[in-house]
Formats: structure tokens, C-alpha cells, sequence
């Protein structure tokens, strides 16, 4: 049994100042440090977020209207997928589908709700991290160094700061991006059988008018990948997601630039490249990987934060009373490889539904097919599929059957449109 008094945690971006927020909030009693680079590297790869975003705010202490509009936000309502069947044939996939909006996606994407408690949003991540910095300021200790050296003895025994401090912790959490420097050793589960997409080009782009802020994402497929595009009030976050081995970096750049009609420089862009994969280990002796550290799957589907999100909820589950013992870390890591596997599958099957041309998308109907996704093909084949419309979330899931029926609903009837011509 290990008893938790202190917590640090290392790396300043989304993830790291989430985790504080939510332990601060959650564990007064704690003693919680942060440690951010004297200069710091944002990975910045999304900026949308599924419907547990304003809930987990709610619960590191801040309201709605406390951070809507210093996080630049907007709502989101869903995702719109232009062309990804095929030319001219979207799939649209809004939150909150019943069995009797089977035939109708698009059109629930245009509706507005009133209620905004069951809509996600998008948010601008270099806003939220100034947020939560200011929120922090008084509650929890903020060191702006970089790490010198990690000392290993049975997981982390102390840090070493470029100033010559010296840290220690009861737990440590490493949200230090895909370098996860406070492991020795990673055993990652790569992916390269099940995701396609491994480098994006991003780039922020001006609104030429109001038409342009859609409340929702879009998701526009195109020859050799596709690309998002994010409104948030003051710009569109986007970026061109693709495969570098079938797509060079410098062709994407100049694809992205016409595909946006000369509104985004050259210089402005920035290149983000992962191996898809996830931790084995996520929580490894006295060390929990939070973030990019944990694994990357892509940005399609807005899985990133909401993984970081659900990383932190469940270690406060693990160490509620204050302490930890081996079970927990058992418990944790298996959790955490349920909603990696189940946010996998959802993504796995976007690619393997599109009747697309191009060797982009040959190669992604060629990915290996999940347990699930052959359920349910299985269900919508033989029209025996029942929706859950009652269920957001389940234990280790941030997609339900609902979720999984919208797409593959639309996707079939394309389908079946081809096989009778």
C-alpha cells in the first residue's frame, strides 16, 4: 500500500494543466506541483471535444459561462464527413440520434439546441492552458524549468530541474508528449494494422464570413486523406490528415494551401508527425502517463482530449483515499486499454466503410476489422439492430451502438446503392 500525499506533475500543455485542475479541485488535501519547460512546445493537434468536455470542467470547479468565451468556444453539435463514402455522398453523424432519425443526420446537424448542456464544443487549446494557469495561480505550486535529469530507482525516485532543484513525489505524472521522459521503458502497442493516418499539416485560417461557422466539425475527405476544419469564434483551426509514406509532407503543404485558396502562408504551417499507438503501461510503478504520453490514436472523432480527460478521471477513482496499492494500477491500466481499444474500433471503421478511390483508401479498407465492427455489420445486415437511446457514454466507451448505427446505417444504404447499379 503506498500513501499518496504529493503529486507532480510534469509538462505544461493541455493535459498537464487539466490533470491539475481536476486533482487541485478534487483533492485539497493534496500537495500538487506542476513543472512546465522554460519554453514550452504545443502538439496542439485538436481543438473539439465530445459531450464529457463541459462536465469535466464542471468538476475542476468552473462553470460555463466562467471559460466559454476565454476559450474562444463555440458549440458543437456534431461532425459532418463531406465525400467520405464517396464523391458527393457525406455521412453526417450529430449527437443525440434515435432509431427514427435513421434517414435524417444531415438535418439534425442544422438544428440548434436549446439545451447546451447536451452539446460538446470547440475550444482553442493555447486558451484553455492560459485559463487554467490563471485559475491555478494560488492553488498549486508552478516550477518553470526544464527537467535536467530523471532519477530511476523502482519507478521515479527524484527529479532534477536546469536550476539545480531537486523534486520529489509520492505519484508522478508524465505529460511530456510522445518523449514520455519520465519512463525508462515504454511497451507500446503500435497500430500501424488498424490506423492509417500518422502526420498532419495544420494551420489556422481567418473567416471570410459568418457562413463559415458551422456548429459543428467538418471532416472533408479527399484523395489522399481529409481534412478538419474547426470553427471557433475568432478562426478555423485546420489541418490535412494523411499517411507520409503514401503522401510527402512538402506535397500535402501545397495541397493544403490551394485546398484553403491561397488563406493560409507556407511558413504558418505546422508539421505534426506519431506513430499511432497507446502505453501497454499507462500506470507504471509510481508514474502515470497522462496525454500524448499515454497514446495517440489521430484527430478524427475527437478522441485526443477526451482520452487525456478520462485518463485523469479514472486515476482519481484509483486513489480516492489517498493511497494505491498494485491492484489499482492493475485496474487503471486495463480501463484505460478498454476506452483506447473502443475509441480504436470507432475510428478503424470510418476507413473501412468508404468506397473511395485512391491508394489512400484502398489501404484503408484493408485494415484489420474489429470484433465490434463485424458485430455490428453483422446487426445491420440482417436488420436486427436495437439503439440504446437513452446511453451517452457506457464505463469504457465514448461511442455507443447509436454511434456506431448512425454511420454504418448510411454507409450500407450507399452500399447497396452501388451493388443494384
Amino acid at each position: 500500500m503506498k500513501k499518496i500525499k504529493s503529486i507532480v506533475i510534469v509538462g505544461g500543455g493541455s493535459s498537464g494543466w487539466l490533470s491539475a485542475a481536476y486533482l487541485s479541485n478534487n483533492f485539497p488535501n493534496l500537495n500538487i506541483t506542476i513543472i512546465d519547460k522554460e519554453i514550452g512546445t504545443p502538439v496542439g493537434v485538436g481543438e473539439a471535444t465530445l459531450l464529457n468536455f463541459s462536465k469535466f470542467l464542471s468538476a475542476c470547479g468552473f462553470n460555463l459561462n466562467e471559460w466559454y468565451t476565454e476559450l474562444d468556444a463555440t458549440e458543437k453539435l456534431g461532425i459532418l464527413f463531406p465525400n467520405w463514402i464517396d464523391n458527393n455522398k457525406d455521412i453526417s453523424h450529430p449527437f443525440f440520434v434515435s432509431k427514427t432519425d435513421s434517414k435524417n443526420y444531415k438535418e439534425r446537424l442544422k438544428i440548434k439546441f436549446s439545451n447546451l448542456s447536451n452539446v460538446a464544443y470547440h475550444v482553442n487549446c493555447g486558451k484553455l492552458t492560459t485559463f487554467l494557469q490563471k485559475k491555478l495561480n494560488n492553488k498549486i505550486v508552478f516550477k518553470k524549468s526544464d527537467v535536467q535529469k530523471v532519477v530511476f530507482d523502482d519507478g521515479v525516485k527524484k527529479l532534477i530541474l536546469k536550476n539545480n532543484e531537486e523534486i520529489t513525489a509520492d505519484l508522478y505524472l508524465d505529460c511530456t508528449g510522445f518523449k514520455s521522459i519520465l519512463k525508462n521503458k515504454i511497451e507500446k502497442n503500435i497500430l500501424r494494422d488498424r490506423l492509417i493516418c500518422d502526420t498532419a499539416v495544420a494551420c489556422s485560417v481567418n473567416y471570410l464570413n459568418e457562413n463559415e461557422k458551422s456548429p459543428y466539425v467538418i471532416c472533408e475527405a479527399v484523395d489522399e486523406g481529409w481534412i478538419w476544419s474547426i470553427p471557433v469564434q475568432s478562426r478555423i483551426g485546420s489541418g490535412f490528415i494523411f499517411n507520409r509514406e503514401i503522401t510527402h509532407i512538402e506535397n500535402a503543404k501545397d495541397f493544403f494551401i490551394k485546398y484553403w485558396n491561397q488563406r493560409i502562408k507556407k511558413e504558418n504551417i505546422k508539421v505534426i508527425d506519431w506513430t499511432p499507438y497507446y502505453d501497454k503501461k499507462i500506470w507504471s510503478k509510481n508514474v502515470v502517463s497522462i496525454g500524448l504520453s499515454a497514446g495517440f490514436l489521430e484527430p478524427l472523432e475527437s478522441t485526443g482530449l477526451s482520452l487525456t480527460m478520462e485518463g485523469i478521471i479514472q486515476l482519481s477513482k484509483r486513489i480516492y483515499k489517498n493511497y494505491y496499492n498494485e491492484d489499482d494500477t492493475i485496474l487503471y491500466n486495463n480501463i484505460m486499454k478498454m476506452f483506447f481499444e473502443n475509441s480504436i474500433n470507432f475510428v478503424n471503421m470510418h476507413y473501412l466503410v468508404s468506397q473511395r478511390k485512391g491508394v489512400f483508401w484502398e489501404q484503408g479498407r484493408q485494415l484489420k476489422k474489429s470484433e465490434k465492427f463485424l458485430m455490428f455489420e453483422d446487426c445491420i445486415k440482417n436488420n436486427k439492430f436495437d439503439m440504446d437511446e437513452n446511453i451517452i457514454f457506457n464505463d469504457s466507451d465514448f461511442f455507443t451502438s447509436n454511434n456506431w448505427y448512425c454511420w454504418l446505417i448510411q454507409s450500407f444504404d450507399y452500399k447497396r446503392e452501388l451493388e443494384r447499379t
